[in-house]
């Protein structure tokens, strides 16, 4: 007898922001992000100052890259987004005790879709909607993390090949479980797109 993992509610939003200043801050936070990430590169030798400014490049990459990558797939196919929120974590229950209390408290982007647009957009834009945050995020992290490597910081190795094992577990978590993207992204394919109103003559 199987038992299903008990679902712990959404936690709220803490803050909401207007799509504008949404994608101003996030954008600004990967600009200092890859800032940070090329001061630790200029930097020679085991500096602590340089190890912090990379890791700090990149966390802001990392925190900054999947939600505004959902924003920019979804214009980009005709979705519409109302607002940007912060809070933590959306699926807490995948993380272990511990890891689940730190992943809540971490300041990450939400942004919220438009009802009337996702229930007119047609399967495979919600696919790729959903998708491109976590796309993203991945892409935007093993880049970060390779720069580090590949630039001599120390460290830099071990945190590629961190994340990129981070992104293999992620992958398949965020594509089994029902609040992820990558589920969500299934489950839009798998839905019929709404009829096409037929104009009385």
């Amino acid at each position: 007898m199987t038992t299903s993992k008990p679902v712990i509610p959404r936690p709220p939003l803490r803050m909401k922001l207007s799509i504008a200043s949404g994608n101003l801050i996030q954008v600004a936070g990967l600009a200092a992000g890859a800032a940070l990430l090329a001061l630790a590169a200029a930097v020679t030798g085991h500096s602590p100052v340089r190890l912090a400014a990379a890791l700090a490049g990149f966390l802001a990459v990392y925190d900054c890259s999947h939600a505004i990558g959902h924003y920019l797939a979804g214009r980009a196919v005709g979705i519409r987004f109302r607002f940007y929120g912060i809070r933590g974590t959306d699926h807490p229950e995948d993380y272990p005790p511990g890891f689940r209390q730190l992943m809540s408290a971490v300041p990450f982007w939400s942004v919220v879709t438009d009802k009337d647009s996702m229930r007119t957009a047609a399967p495979w834009k919600k696919a790729l909607m959903f998708a491109s945050g976590e796309n993203a995020t991945a892409l935007c992290s093993l880049a970060a993390a390779y720069a580090m490597m590949a630039t001599g910081v120390p460290g830099g190795r071990v945190l590629f090949l961190a994340t990129a094992a981070w992104n293999a577990v992620s992958t398949i978590t965020v594509a089994r479980t029902p609040k992820g993207d990558y589920a969500k992204a299934l489950r839009a394919l798998r839905t019929r797109p709404a009829p096409t109103p037929v104009l009385a003559r």
